[in-house]
């Protein structure tokens, strides 16, 4: 069968050819960032493709979805795997479009259009905050009169905290309307307004097969996405098996799926508010969750979740029974940059249960404020017997990476 794949994932960390059925014939549209800049690893991930093309700018171009059409145009393909989270849409429209097996654009749209999402789980028994889809400056003034403050205003298909506003008063209603024209125009705004919650974050992460949740885990995010774009260290770690917030944890999740719809073979990515009056479901994307989760996943179930989902559309699946609980304990730490020309970068001691560390800056980087929620200089995932063991290594490893960088101010006005 000739497949197409859209790809962001890095390509020296997919290795579709292997995932795919022998005799399947596979086409490639990735992104330019996904390939290596080394010319022997770039010529490896490439080969054994039918075509590739590669597109720069990939997530807000149009090209992607254009070149699909021109390829299909000849060689009439009969799958499209597609599991980036901003390829989900464009993979839905081509499926309706050719008439090929997978999840449709009307389908997707369930979880990446956050006030659809919201619409369907305020009929369900999930409970949520209080929202409203904001298009306008009237639909923001609504907003405030019918939630008050403070207030969470954020685009209703974004994604990693990107253009999201915490507004607490008048004053910040005022800077943001002054600053943000929301509709030019006729064109409507895109955004959504929600109740702010004073919260925990948990993240809940899985899949299904066959229709049935076989993993749904719960992980304890050790900050919100917000205070990651404000500068704070990021640890998320699983809940240890017998915590009395996992089942609850599960449950909530398992509900909201069902509402929205669950694929019969699907990747699943939520969250979670713990307030002080209770949880408080906020959204879930049917795809792998981005920063480490990936990496958590493949630790804690010896499962790498992207290569289970490709084996499965593809039809090549490792016939073997998934565990509905973790082989072991795990968790990642996110360092996000503060502004600092990088002296240097030394030896950096590490705990023995870090599986990963991946450093992200060298001698002569300068650094500005983090721009979104995965914004980082280096990660860390770290594997242990309980919860706490986890934490205490990826506190001690954040620690040791802090004591080897050297960083000095930048002079105002200096280039950067």
């Amino acid at each position: 069968m000739k497949v197409l794949i859209l790809n962001r994932f890095k390509l020296a960390r997919v290795d579709y050819r292997q995932w795919a059925q022998p005799s399947d014939e596979l086409y490639l549209i990735t992104s330019s960032d996904a390939v290596s800049a080394d010319e022997t690893a770039r010529k490896n991930e490439l080969a054994g493709f039918a075509h590739t093309e590669i597109v720069d700018d990939y997530a807000a171009s149009a090209m992607p979805e254009y070149l699909a059409h021109q390829l299909h145009g000849v060689h009439s393909f009969g799958k499209l795997l597609a599991m980036s989270e901003f390829d989900l849409l464009r993979a839905g429209r081509l499926r309706d479009s050719w008439g090929v097996p997978g999840q449709s654009e009307a389908e997707a749209l369930l979880f990446r259009d956050k006030i659809r999402m919201k619409e369907i789980l305020a009929a369900s028994d999930v409970r949520i905050t209080g929202y409203r889809a904001v298009d306008d400056a009237t639909d923001l003034v609504l907003a405030v009169r019918e939630l008050g403050f403070p207030l969470v205003v954020k685009p209703r298909l974004g994604a990693a905290s990107v253009g999201v506003t915490v507004l607490e008063n008048q004053t910040d209603l005022d800077t943001f309307l002054t600053r943000n024209p929301l509709s030019v125009g006729d064109a409507p705004a895109h955004l959504m307004a929600e109740t702010f919650v004073s919260h925990e974050l948990f993240h809940i992460d899985g899949i299904i097969d066959a229709g049935e949740v076989k993993i749904c885990w719960p992980s304890e995010q050790s900050t919100s996405c917000l205070e990651i774009t404000q500068g704070a260290v990021s640890l998320s770690t699983f809940l240890d098996a017998d915590d009395p917030r996992r089942r609850t944890l599960q449950d909530i999740t398992v509900r909201a799926l069902r509402a929205l719809g669950i694929e019969e073979t699907a990747l699943f990515h939520a969250e979670i508010f713990g307030s002080p009056d209770g949880f408080v479901f906020n959204e879930v994307g049917c795809r792998v969750g981005g920063a480490k989760i990936r990496d958590l996943l493949e630790n804690g179930f010896d499962l790498d979740p992207i290569e289970w989902f490709a084996r499965a559309y593809l039809g090549n699946r490792q016939h073997r029974e998934v565990s509905s609980q973790p082989v072991r304990q795990t968790g990642y730490a996110l360092v996000p940059p503060r502004p600092g020309l990088v002296e240097s970068l030394g030896e950096v001691q590490l705990p023995p249960s870090i599986t990963l560390f991946e450093p992200k800056v060298s001698p002569g980087d300068v650094l500005e404020r983090p721009a979104s929620s995965t914004s980082v200089i280096a990660s860390f995932v770290a594997v242990g017997a309980r919860q706490a063991d986890v934490i205490r290594d990826l506190n001690s490893a954040v620690d040791a990476l802090s004591s080897a960088l050297v960083l000095r101010d930048v002079p105002a006005g200096a280039d950067r």
